[in-house]
């Protein structure tokens, strides 16, 4: 676990010490040992959503300490829905009372408002929902933008009630604490993000069909480029009616490069509109670079494993080895069919280029899955390796274990977690 996740979770416990050692003082109401605890879950729930709400910033500052932005997405999604599940013990626990005609509503619009964001978040993957709850990415992203709205209406709440927490400095302050930051945050996120965030025009000189499923994008800046690394992620919209939305897409090309690629795979609306309809001409707005793999931080003998559009850090990666590259580089790239090989042409051109690279493509409809087994009958041993995976979470999930299984440390084993939805 990166330093970041535990940072949240040790709050959370300083937290809960705060409340066994500093909790507040029984001012003889009826069920105060609930009202009690009803708030200390509270106060939990403000911690773990403001910290929702500080990883939605995409602060770059913060990607060292998560392992990288798709890390920070994955802890944004934990710590919301720890929050919320504390939300309903807190709803369930609390002695309901209607004294205060301020703070009751505001906390039922406040759960209410969360429960329908966890809903429509949740719903689409879940069988018994998706058919009631079928609501698209745009929709999505903007009622995502409600989280911080209802935060604000818990803090109300919390303000308006009279709650036993106000007879307990040290909870209290970090109750308050936990609003400020979340507040703030959601305020950055609102109205200045647009201004700070690392983003150039560009305007697309080119959509080119790369196969059936797949095609390249080729962005010339208008002035400045991005300033990104090898392997790097950036989030693109473009001018153009249905491609508003900023979405995440791993750079193709090498930063040395004086146009931008974006290896995309058709896989919904959007990418397939982006193949279909995105016209030469029009203005792209990139953000970036992002992410945390880098393979020249790794050991001298190296391994990577690209599945299907997995391979576009690589094409970077390949795109930009320095002459000569030093490190001894096993690369295996695993489609269903030949024909998906995207640029396998720049990977045999990389592997001509450079003595210490071999690549391999597998098909698995010719040769069956990929394993670590397999890749061994062309690595040897692979304990002193460093291992730098990308592709499908199942075949990530399948090659991480296999990779441990052969003695490989995990924190030699890399990969990006790219689903941020």
């Amino acid at each position: 676990m990166r330093a970041g996740r535990w940072a949240i979770w040790v709050l959370v416990a300083a937290n809960t010490v705060s409340w066994l050692t500093f909790g507040p003082v029984d001012d003889g109401r009826d069920r105060f040992i609930w009202q009690a605890v009803a708030e200390f879950l509270a106060s939990t729930t403000a911690i773990l959503f403001a910290a929702a709400l500080v990883l939605a910033t995409r602060w770059r500052f913060l990607e060292p300490w998560f392992g990288g932005l798709d890390r920070m997405y994955r802890s944004h999604r934990e710590v919301a829905v720890a929050g919320y599940v504390l939300l309903l013990a807190h709803v369930a626990v609390v002695p309901w009372r209607l004294e205060s005609p301020g703070g009751t509503p505001s906390g039922l619009i406040a759960f209410v408002g969360f429960t329908a964001l966890v809903v429509l978040s949740v719903g689409p993957r879940m069988p018994g929902l998706r058919l009631l709850v079928a609501i698209s990415y745009h929709r999505w992203r903007w009622s995502h933008r409600f989280i911080g709205f209802f935060f604000i209406f818990s803090l109300a709440h919390a303000l308006l009630v009279d709650g036993v927490v106000r007879s307990a400095p040290v909870p209290l302050a970090f109750l308050l604490a936990a609003y400020v930051i979340g507040v703030l945050a959601y305020a950055y996120c609102l109205l200045l993000a647009r201004f700070v965030r690392p983003r150039r025009r560009y305007v697309v000189e080119a959509v080119r069909r790369l196969s059936e499923t797949a095609v390249e994008v080729t962005l010339c800046p208008r002035r400045k480029p991005i300033t990104f690394r090898s392997g790097q992620f950036a989030f693109t919209r473009y001018r153009q009616r249905g491609l508003r939305e900023p979405h995440p897409f791993t750079i193709s090309s090498a930063p040395g490069e004086p146009t931008l690629r974006l290896t995309i795979k058709e896989i919904g609306d959007y990418t397939r509109r982006l193949g279909t309809e995105l016209q030469p001409g029009r203005t792209a707005i990139v953000e970036g670079g992002y992410g945390m793999l880098d393979y020249r931080v790794g050991r001298a003998r190296q391994i990577w494993v690209a599945g299907g559009i997995g391979v576009t850090p690589f094409l970077s990666w390949l795109r930009d080895l320095p002459h000569p590259e030093p490190r001894d580089i096993q690369f295996f790239y695993a489609v269903r069919h030949s024909a998906e090989a995207i640029c396998w042409e720049d990977v045999l051109a990389a592997r001509t280029n450079h003595i210490g690279l071999n690549a391999h493509l597998h098909v698995s409809s010719e040769a069956g899955t990929l394993t670590v087994d397999q890749i061994m009958q062309s690595t040897g041993p692979v304990t002193d390796a460093e291992i730098y995976l990308c592709g499908p979470q199942p075949m990530i999930a399948a090659l991480e274990r296999g990779f441990r299984h052969h003695g490989v440390p995990a924190r030699a084993i890399h990969f990006e977690e790219f689903a941020f939805r």
